[in-house]
């Protein structure tokens, strides 16, 4: 019996220890696969809240945007400023006579061959001399930018050379550099001989002169057979003519299509209304595409309004229906008709301002009317009676006052836009 339940003892206890090794395993099982769902519990919740954050992100991207960007365009639009309307010349001239500047450009021609670097030369030959021009124009921003005439801002694109495109020069070069010259030696070269262009024209009036004084000089000698000297002195002349075409017509002279005439601007300053002679530098940023929209927009270096300027030309002011502009309203130009001519007192620089009317209405892209205006008043802001933007003043006849034209206020708009 002792041996038999020793037995059983036994079975009993491998039976039992088998079947706790069993619960262990199943229950190991269990962990691991409880573990296995936790981790993947945790990292679905990590994607989740990756895409979480991702959408958050973007959605606060759009409202930056609109924020930033389309939200104030839309409350521009539709909510504009209340037009507050001035009541007569002189408190539109007290408001924005501080605004409106004297515009000073000075430019020179340069000379481009074969698409070399452009160069400029001293010769007796104005062309090449330094010109300034001087116009107006207005302050429209806080970063300094000003609206003006596109013919200040390029004024070689407007004067005399415009039509033949600086031909004249272009034919003199093409006279006296011949197409062997080195690059680097274009400039050295062309002053050198320059004045070789106009040499026939003055060998001819020098042998004139001989001609006069020969008479005197045959009467004294009397025994020489004229026919016969004026015989050999033709043979001689003409032999030495054709020398000389037989060594011109070796020279092969630059072509008129290898040469450039490239205007550059040397300076553009603008002065403010009561300074003594003090010039800020600018650039040209902005030309109206349209020869026929004469605006440009140029912009202070410094890219800061003066602090003496306290209100700009406000151009969400202005007058963009130009239809609405009729015939018998009052024009004001506020600007510097003869530029420092007029300009400039014992006080400093001083701004103008002159009235007149509307004499014609809009053809949609200019205004006329018969405020006095000549050069200089160029870029000048033309305000109706209650200080709105309506044009900016760029021509008239020189030949009569009373019929001066601008480029209407929308041009200008669209081009600092």
């Amino acid at each position: 019996m002792l041996i038999i339940f020793s037995i059983k003892i036994k079975l009993l206890d491998f039976n039992t220890f088998s079947f706790i090794k069993f619960v262990f395993k199943k229950n190991n099982k269990m962990l691991d696969n409880q573990t296995s769902e936790g981790i993947n519990e945790t990292s679905e919740s990590k994607n989740n809240n990756k895409s979480k954050n991702k959408k958050i992100a973007l959605i606060i991207g759009v409202l930056i945007v609109l924020g930033v960007i389309i939200i104030p365009r839309l409350w521009g639009k539709f909510n504009k400023k209340e037009v507050v309307c001035l009541n007569n010349q002189t408190q539109i001239y007290e408001k924005y006579k501080d605004a409106v500047v004297l515009v000073k450009h000075t430019y020179a021609l340069q000379i481009s061959i074969k698409g070399s670097e452009p160069f400029q030369i001293a010769v007796d030959d104005n062309s090449f001399e330094e010109k300034t021009i001087s116009g107006t124009g207005f302050f429209v921003s806080e970063d300094g930018k000003i609206v003006t005439n596109h013919h200040v801002a390029e004024p070689w694109k407007y004067n005399e050379t415009k039509d033949d495109d600086f031909i004249e020069l272009k034919n003199h070069i093409a006279a006296v550099l011949p197409d062997s010259i080195d690059k680097k030696d274009y400039k050295s070269y062309l002053e050198l001989h320059w004045n070789e262009y106009y040499g026939e024209e003055g060998d001819y009036s020098e042998g004139e002169e001989e001609e006069e004084k020969m008479p005197a000089t045959e009467a004294t000698v009397a025994n020489v057979d004229s026919s016969s000297v004026s015989n050999e002195v033709n043979d001689l002349i003409s032999e030495n003519q054709s020398d000389e075409k037989a060594v011109t017509s070796q020279i092969i002279y630059t072509k008129l299509e290898d040469i450039e005439i490239v205007p550059k601007t040397v300076e553009v300053s603008v002065a403010l209304h009561g300074s003594k002679d003090n010039w800020l530098q600018c650039k040209v940023i902005k030309i109206a595409d349209s020869d026929e929209v004469d605006v440009a927009v140029l912009q202070l270096t410094s890219e800061k309004l003066p602090d003496s300027v306290s209100d700009i030309v406000d151009l969400d002011n202005a007058v963009q229906d130009d239809s609405s502009i009729k015939p018998g309203t009052n024009a004001i130009l506020i600007g510097y008709p003869m530029g420092m001519q007029l300009a400039n007192t014992r006080r400093g620089i001083k701004v103008q301002v002159y009235e007149g009317q509307i004499n014609k209405e809009s053809d949609g892209v200019s205004v006329q009317y018969n405020v006095t205006s000549t050069h200089g008043a160029s870029g000048s802001p033309v305000f109706n009676e209650c200080g709105q933007l309506i044009a900016v003043n760029y021509a008239g006849y020189d030949e009569a006052q009373g019929y001066n034209f601008g480029i209407v206020a929308k041009h200008a708009m669209s081009l600092v836009e």
